[in-house]
Parts: C-alpha cells; structure tokens; sequence
C-alpha cells in the first residue's frame, strides 16, 4: 500500500529532502530500488544512520525487499546496541561508512512476516524487541492519513530521530502516503538542546511536526521570543501526559497543537485529535482499525498489530499497562501508567502523570518527578527553568488546581534529567527508578 500510494502522487513534487539530497516522488522507487538490490545476502539489516534521505531510502529498500529492518536508536549504550544487535540477529548494518557485515551468523527468533524490529526507549539494559510487519504500519500511516485528510498534506519536517516509531510511521510513512515533502535534517542542525528548533522550522516552511511535551514547551519559549511560525498548521503531541493548560497556552501562542496516544506494539499511534474533531483533555478518538476495551481502569487492545517480541507470540488481547477510559463519542483519555501507581500512606491511589502534567503546565518547571508511595503527602524532584525562588510559587500555583491528597507537599531542585546520564528515555520520559535511586540514595 505504501509503495503504490507513492505513485499516485505529482512526479515533480520533492518527497524526501536534506541539506545532500532532493529525491522527487517520480524518482524516488527507483532509488529504493537500486538499494533494495544490495540486499541480496541480508539477513537482517541494522540502520545506524543520522535522520537524512539515506537513513529513510535504506529503510524502505529492507522493506520492499522483505528483510527485518532494526532502526538503531543514537540515545542507546554500547550494551544496549550490543543486545540489539544479537537480539535481532543483525546480519549487515548499514551506517555513514556503508553496508557491512556484521560477523553475526544466528538469526534471532523473529516471528514470519517481521518486517520491523523496534526496541523500547530504553529503561532497562536489555530492552524488548517488538516485531511489527509491512501491513501493521501501513495500517497505522493510512489511517492517519484518513483521519488527517489531504486539507494538511503540505512539509514535515521531522523533528524526533527516525529510530522511533512514532517519527517513522506516523511521520515518514503517513506523509509519503499523503504527498508531503519529508524534510529530514539532521539532528545535530537542532542543536543539544534543540535551541534552533524554532529557525529550522522557519527556514524549511513546516507545516507539520511531531514533538514529545519537553520539545513542545521549548518550542513555546522560542516562540515567544522569536515570534510566529505562520506556515505551521498541526503539530502532534505524544509521548506522555499533557496537561490540557500547557496546550491552551501553545494554542494561545499560535501553535496548532493537537495530542496523541501509541505504543510501539501497535506501530505507533493509537488515537488522535486532530482539527475539528478534538476533545480537550483526551488523546483524541481511535484510528479507524484499532479496537480498544478498557478492563479494570486499563486500556486493553485488541488484535494490536505486533507480531510479538523477539522470542515471544503476540496476545489477542494485549493489556498496555496505561489507566484511562473511553467515552460515548469514542474519545480515548489516558491518565497514567498502573505500575506508576502511586498508594499514599492513606490509601488514596495517584497517578503521578497526573500531577507531573500539572507541574509542567507552570512556565518555571522545566522537568518533573512525583513520588511518595507509602508516604503521607507527595513530593517532587523539580528542575527550573528560572530562578529557584520562583519554584514555591509554580508550585503553589498547580496545587491550587489539584484535590488536598494529591498535592505536592516538599520538592528539591534537581539537574536536568538527561538521555547521556540515563535519567531520560530516547522519547522524553523520565526514568523513575534511576531518578528515585540517584536522589533518594545518595552515595
């Protein structure tokens, strides 16, 4: 389906572009094409390439030539490359230096038809592999594309690396399918700590991104001091909870912000706002083929679409460890994962998502991490954006949108939470355990 939807589209229009590339929709088989045929002795091919034209013409060849493709994310260790590698039975890899063998001879216990090995953020040493095939993704892309209309077929520009799901799928797949021009820059032209967002955007003409929360709120600042970006009109917000007033005062700002809810194990995305059919507070409504129950508080799936994990068979039905509920018009609302969960010393059950969105909401807060399981009150790990005294004040300022027992009672300021120090998931998500040892237990 992908593949022909591409040649349905104008010949002359540019669909992939980089700073070394313009590949038109006209050319751009035939340049997967040529690459799908230095494929012939693939086992399993890895991907170690920088966001760019190339990174995304070698995944599209392993997949029209029927070989497990294996993103590598850059925000992994070396053991966690290293697992990946093994894992998934990586026969060639190809990176900036070209298509080489690996020396790995045992192909890992994929299931049939695995057109894609996806491996979790990252939260553990050793994480999952989830198998995905052709159809699962191209179900998920064409339902975006249903559900978005050609009313937003313009540039993407791909702002989170390609290793994940969500850019890939929902960014890559679903924008060729619907005729956008993929701007792919590559990471590095963000900045570390994506400062020239704002001027990128604004150079490419973006009319559409994909950010996580973190990535949202720098792009408000940058708008605020930078001014409007008028050619932007969706940006999809996924990745973990968002409190509704941080996207009211993104709209406020001009930015079409609109959020989201996936899952590796169903190829990305599960449901969606989108213009004039939105719900505030919710992550939107399904994607047309996805069918959801929601079982004791959490969100059950069936039919997800992954194969199952390396090793192991997909459930029927797969329980996705998110609490949430579903509405009479279909609207999906997340409110949290069950292993989160926090029990206070008076039985009152937390979400700490829940009041983390409400912490982030506040312009001071930058980053932060609830806990309190077991105590009489919750508190936090704050990281500032301005001065420390105005921290008590943010604070105060979100307990006053939230009930007596789940608010934040004592906080300390804490270093950013960082991919490099392994406090931070590839996507944006804080890593409790790590956080919760490093400053609970100080050496």
């Amino acid at each position: 389906m992908l593949f022909k939807q591409i040649q349905c589209h104008n010949l002359r229009k540019i669909a992939l572009h980089d700073d070394k590339q313009t590949i038109t929709y006209g050319d751009i088989l035939t340049h997967i094409n040529n690459r799908a045929e230095q494929l012939d002795d693939v086992q399993v091919l890895a991907i170690a390439l920088n966001n760019s034209v190339e990174c995304m013409l070698w995944d599209m060849a392993a997949l029209q030539a029927q070989i497990p493709c294996v993103p590598i994310p850059h925000f992994f260790s070396e053991d966690q490359v290293f697992h990946l590698l093994h894992e998934s039975g990586v026969s060639h890899i190809i990176s900036p230096n070209g298509l080489r063998d690996t020396g790995i001879f045992s192909r890992g216990l994929l299931p049939d038809g695995t057109a894609k090995i996806t491996f979790t953020s990252g939260t553990t040493g050793t994480p999952k592999g989830v198998c995905l095939s052709k159809s699962a993704m191209e179900n998920v892309a064409g339902s975006i594309v249903e559900v978005l209309g050609e009313e937003l077929v313009g540039t993407h520009c791909c702002v989170l690396p390609l290793s994940i799901l969500l850019e890939n799928v929902a960014g890559v797949y679903a924008g060729l399918m619907a005729g956008c021009t993929i701007e792919l820059p590559d990471l590095s032209a963000y900045g570390d700590q994506y400062q020239n967002l704002h001027s990128l955007l604004k150079q490419r003409r973006a009319t559409s991104i994909i950010v996580v929360p973190e990535i949202l709120r720098l792009l408000m600042g940058q708008v605020i001091e930078q001014g409007p970006l008028p050619h932007l009109e969706f940006i999809a917000v996924g990745g973990s909870k968002v409190d509704p007033s941080l996207l009211a005062n993104a709209r406020l700002l001009g930015l079409p912000v609109y959020e989201g809810y996936g899952l590796s194990e169903c190829a990305s995305v599960v449901s969606m706002n989108v213009p004039y059919h939105e719900k505030t507070g919710s992550t939107g409504k399904l994607l047309p083929h996805v069918k959801v129950q929601i079982i004791n508080d959490e969100i059950q799936i069936t039919n997800p679409g992954f194969l199952g994990y390396i090793g192991e068979k997909a459930p029927k039905h797969f329980n996705t460890g998110d609490l949430g509920s579903l509405d009479e018009d279909g609207f999906l609302s997340v409110t949290g994962r069950s292993k989160n969960v926090l029990i206070t010393s008076y039985g009152r059950n937390i979400s700490p998502e829940w009041i983390e969105a409400t912490l982030l909401a506040q312009p001071s807060i930058a980053q932060a991490l609830v806990y309190g399981d077991g105590q009489p009150s919750l508190s936090a790990f704050i990281v500032p954006t301005a001065k420390e005294e105005h921290i008590q004040s943010a604070i105060e300022a979100a307990n006053a949108k939230l009930p007596e027992y789940a608010q934040v009672k004592s906080f300390q300021i804490v270093p950013p939470f960082t991919i490099s120090d392994n406090t931070l998931t590839g996507t944006g998500r804080p890593k409790r355990e790590q956080i919760l040892t490093l400053y609970t237990n100080p050496l």
